[in-house]
């Protein structure tokens, strides 16, 4: 069994070293400078190459594009792909002309037979900080696929209730109203980009790259549980499995046997200390009260090979049907018997033409907003189920906002009809607050007829009856699942509101990544149809802040920010700063919660601002 403390030693690594000069540096010389970088000087390279496609302005803080090579090829894809590099020069263009250094770069990561996410993080990391030398960094863009960081956090929670130990064992024990102490490593952060942002933080000594088993402890006292520990009624030892994660441990447990006169174990002592904590924060961090890391630059991710996905050629049916017909929409096909039909979640591959037009659809939907060429619809709107409304918050966020329509606060229980309409309503700026997963968000079961009448057109999804496979929304949402396929079809059908929209996503795990806890990123069943960037994507967003987690919390004075003028990706980090200012835990969240704006992460662009139109 290894111990923390062990695994740190383990993880850690030489931090690269800028040359004073560094400021000084030509943009290209610094990208060659990175060209076979190997973070962990283990002879295997994370990234490949890292080259220069575009500069502009010559103040301002700088705003860096990271581009995924893949999607600026043309050749071998064939003529039909669109060309992405035009669009890239042109989100540069327009960031520079707001009075920032901006360039866009083409980073290759290197392939690797590990699962080792978390390195390649730490590599585009250091890139950042080099970049950092040179002049203030504001902000990294991500367009295209490119790894997550997984957090796991552990820490000492004192509790106060029942707890059974050494469940479903001879042994079993059940303490009601226990005094207890829970410590059990937990991936707190599917994808925590504030490991990329902050550039002064020691994440490189917490990262831990092999499959490992971490201790796991539950102890039982008699009385409150003691600053420092003390003898333990009950206690059980465990373990939980993890790979490829930074690990932030938060305070020391030890547990020692005590000795009876005869030398016989007599119980046992739980040695604790909550000092030994806070080992990915950096000298400023810990000069807060309530310690954290913080991001120094803005990190946001645009993204679309997970919804990237277009019915599969190879289903074909006993007549020679395909799954699209003639006009290129959904059609029925039926099998030999119902057992020869592929399941209907299973009839989708990826499409590397479709994944191209998102991104392009965004940058262009992008540029409109930035350029005022974009109709704004200057209003807030929520939609809540089985959660109160987030409309008073939200609106909170500008001033004079148009009349509110009747999809403009949606709340109770509804159904995925009243979605489609809220969905359908012009706004910039959408907060949703319901119970969500990697996927989606549940609502209320729909009325499926009326759906499918709201939909405008075919269902981009299919149902099994009897041995065909029919379109149709009812297998995929009859339950109430707000997800891709709804939002894919309301996209296909032109049924979502025409102008630029933010969204302010409370769901639990909204932005978290199909897969993330046993495929690596470039796997291809990584982040498909993951539910946050479907909404962003085939929801006309411009960019989107939620939660890789199950909490209760949402990022505090995210309105506020907002309203004073700031970027979205600033408002997002108001919540580290509002979180570090506590003065005790109990402000937020206590022991489990107070790193709980590790969380939160930025999909889309961090750099808009809400603007109200002319």
């Amino acid at each position: 069994m290894f111990g923390a403390a062990l695994l740190l030693s383990l993880a850690t690594v030489p931090v690269v070293q800028h040359p004073e000069t560094a400021a000084a540096e030509p943009i290209a010389a610094l990208c060659e400078r990175f060209a076979g970088f190997d973070q962990d000087r283990d002879g295997h390279p994370e990234l490949t190459s890292v080259r220069v496609l575009h500069e502009a302005g010559a103040d301002g803080p700088q705003v860096l594009v990271l581009v995924e090579p893949r999607l600026l090829e043309t050749g071998a894809a064939g003529a039909s792909v669109l060309d992405l590099a035009p669009r890239v020069r042109r989100l540069v263009d327009d960031l520079g002309g707001e009075g920032r250094r901006a360039a866009a770069l083409a980073v290759q990561l290197a392939p690797c037979e590990h699962h080792q996410d978390g390195r390649y993080v730490l590599a585009l990391r250091e890139l950042l900080r080099a970049f950092a030398a040179r002049g203030p960094l504001e902000a990294a863009l991500l367009v295209g696929h490119f790894p997550d960081a997984l957090i796991v956090r552990t820490c000492n929670w004192r509790r106060r209730d029942d707890v059974v130990l050494r469940r479903g064992k001879p042994d079993q024990a059940v303490h009601e109203g226990a005094h207890w102490l829970r410590r059990v490593p937990e991936d707190v952060a599917h994808r925590a980009d504030l490991v990329l942002g902050d550039l002064d933080g020691d994440w490189a000594s917490v990262y831990v790259q092999p499959h490992t088993r971490l201790e796991t402890i539950s102890a039982v006292f008699a009385g409150a549980v003691p600053e420092r520990g003390g003898v333990c009624v009950d206690f059980e030892r465990g373990g939980v499995e993890f790979e490829d994660f930074f690990l932030v441990s938060d305070g020391k447990c030890e547990v020692a046997e005590v000795l009876g006169v005869d030398g016989a174990v007599a119980g046992h002592t739980v040695l604790l200390d909550d000092r030994s904590a806070d080992h990915e924060c950096s000298v400023a961090d810990r000069a807060r009260p309530n310690v954290l890391a913080h991001p120094e630059v803005l990190v946001s991710r645009i993204d679309a090979r997970g919804s990237a996905m277009v019915p599969r050629d190879d289903v074909v049916g006993v007549d020679g049907e395909h799954l699209l017909g003639a006009d290129g929409k959904p059609q029925a096909v039926r099998f030999a018997t119902a057992a020869a039909a592929p399941k209907w979640n299973a009839v989708w591959r990826h499409d590397e033409a479709l994944e191209r037009r998102l991104l392009a659809d965004y940058l262009d939907r992008n540029h409109a907003y930035r350029t005022g060429a974009a109709v704004v619809a200057w209003r807030p709107t929520s939609l809540a189920c089985g959660l109160g409304s987030g409309f008073r918050e939200i609106s909170r966020a500008g001033s004079d906002w148009l009349p509110a329509a009747p999809a403009s606060d949606v709340h109770g229980d509804p159904s995925l009809l009243s979605v489609a309409a809220w969905l359908q309503l012009p706004a910039v700026l959408r907060t949703l607050r319901a119970h969500s997963d990697p996927w989606g968000s549940v609502f209320g079961r729909p009325d499926l007829a009326a759906l499918e009448q709201a939909i405008g057109g075919p269902s981009w999804s299919w149902t099994l009856r009897g041995d065909r496979l029919e379109p149709s929304l009812r297998a995929a949402c009859g339950g109430g699942k707000l997800d891709w396929f709804l939002l894919h079809t309301l996209w296909q059908n032109g049924r979502v509101a025409a102008g630029p929209t933010f969204y302010h996503h409370t769901g639990c795990e909204g932005i978290s990544p199909p897969g993330w806890s046993r495929l690596a990123y470039d796997h291809p069943g990584y982040g498909v149809r993951q539910g946050a960037e479907a909404l962003l994507l085939f929801g006309n967003g411009l960019a989107l802040v939620g939660r890789a987690k199950v909490f209760y919390d949402e990022p505090r004075g995210f309105a506020a920010a907002l309203a004073a003028g700031e970027t979205f990706g600033a408002a997002w980090a108001r919540y580290f700063d509002l979180e570090s200012a506590a003065a005790s835990w109990g402000e937020v969240g206590g022991d489990i919660g107070r790193k709980r704006s590790y969380f939160w992460s930025v999909l889309g662009d961090v750099t808009l601002r809400l603007r109200r139109p002319d």
